[in-house]
C-alpha cells in the first residue's frame, strides 16, 4: 500500500538523493528473498492514476513506486482489490497502460484487471523453469465506480471459478488463487471466505493465499472432493503500509516449493512493517525471528 505518510517520506528521501521519490528502504530488507525466488507475487493496492498523488481513501501512487517494487524482485502484480477503481476509468486505464509498458519491457506480469475479453492476464499463465503456473486474482468488490467492475475480476461476477478451470485448460501445472476478501482487522476468517475457499479448491486451485483484512488471519488445509489437500492462507496482512492499528504491522511472506506440478512444501516467514522512528527514519519491512 502507499499511504500519504509513505508518499511524504519518499518525497523527502528523494529530495536528498536527487529523485522525485525515493522508496528505499521500504522493501530493501526482503528484496534478496524476492529476487532469489523463481516467481515472486505481490498485491498492489493502489492505482497509478497520476497526480495528485494520494493515499487513503482514494489511492494514486507515483509510477516509480511500481518500478521500485519490480526492482525489489516482484515478478507478478496482483491488481484486483477494492481500491483499484479509486481514480475511475481514467485511473484504471492509466494503471493498465503502465503495467502493459512494464510487461513489454519484460519486467513484470499482472493479473486481476483488464477488459472482459483479456484472456492473457485472466487467468495469468507464467512459465517457471519447466512448469506452467496459473494465477487467478480477484476481489470481493470495489469502493468506487461500480459501473467499471466489468474491468476488474469480481467475486460475484460469475467469472472466478471458470477462470480456475480455464487455467488448467491452458496447461497450468499448478494453480494459485489470490483472493482479496474477508473482514478488515479480524484475525479469523469469516464464513464466506471459507465457503469460497472450498469452491476454489474443488474447482482446481492448488494453493490459496488471501489479503484485504490488513492483518494475518488463520490458515487451513482443505480436502477436496477428489481427495487433494489445498493449503489456505486466509490473509497474510500488509507487506508495507502506514497502518498502526493493532496487528496491522504484522504480515507473512509465503514460500511455496513446487515440483512437477505438485506442492512439495509451503512455509512462511513472519515480517513486520515498521513506521518512521521505530527502526529507521522511514518505512521498512523486516523479517521477525
Amino acid at each position: 500500500m502507499l499511504h500519504v505518510g509513505q508518499i511524504e517520506a519518499a518525497r523527502a528521501a528523494g529530495a536528498q538523493s536527487g529523485a522525485s521519490f525515493d522508496f528505499r528502504p521500504f522493501l530493501d530488507s526482503i528484496a534478496p528473498d524476492l529476487r532469489a525466488a523463481d516467481l515472486a507475487i505481490a498485491g498492489m493496492e493502489f492505482t497509478l492514476g497520476g497526480e495528485p498523488y494520494t493515499g487513503y481513501p482514494q489511492f494514486s501512487a507515483p509510477d516509480s513506486y511500481a518500478e521500485y517494487v519490480a526492482d525489489c524482485g516482484v515478478d507478478v502484480f496482483l491488481a484486483a482489490n477494492n481500491h483499484i477503481l479509486d481514480r475511475g476509468a481514467k485511473g484504471l486505464r492509466r494503471t493498465i497502460s503502465y503495467y502493459d509498458k512494464m510487461e513489454s519491457e519484460g519486467r513484470i506480469s499482472y493479473t486481476g484487471i483488464g477488459a472482459p475479453q483479456d484472456t492473457v492476464h485472466n487467468p495469468l499463465i507464467v512459465r517457471v523453469k519447466n512448469q506452467l503456473i496459473g494465477i487467478v486474482n480477484y476481489t470481493y468488490g470495489t469502493n468506487c465506480y461500480p459501473e467499471l467492475d466489468h474491468c476488474v475480476l469480481i467475486q460475484q461476477g460469475g467469472e472466478v471459478l471458470p477462470l480456475v478451470a480455464k487455467a488448467r485448460e491452458r496447461g497450468a501445472d499448478f494453480i494459485i488463487v489470490c483472493p482479496h476478501w474477508g473482514d478488515e482487522y479480524q484475525l479469523k476468517h469469516n464464513a464466506l471466505q471459507e465457503k469460497w475457499a472450498g469452491l476454489l479448491a474443488d474447482e482446481g486451485a492448488d494453493l490459496i493465499i488471501g489479503a484485504h483484512p490488513h492483518v494475518v488471519q488463520d490458515t487451513a488445509v482443505i480436502k477436496t472432493v477428489d481427495g487433494r489437500l489445498v493449503p489456505v492462507y486466509y490473509s497474510i496482512g500488509n507487506a508495507v503500509s502506514n497502518m498502526s492499528a493493532p496487528n496491522t504491522q504484522d504480515e507473512l511472506m509465503v514460500t511455496a516449493r513446487i515440483s512437477e506440478g505438485k506442492l512439495v512444501s509451503v512455509s512462511h516467514d513472519r515480517l513486520r512493517s515498521t513506521r518512521p522512528g521505530q527502526l529507521t527514519n522511514s518505512y521498512a519491512t523486516i523479517k521477525v525471528k
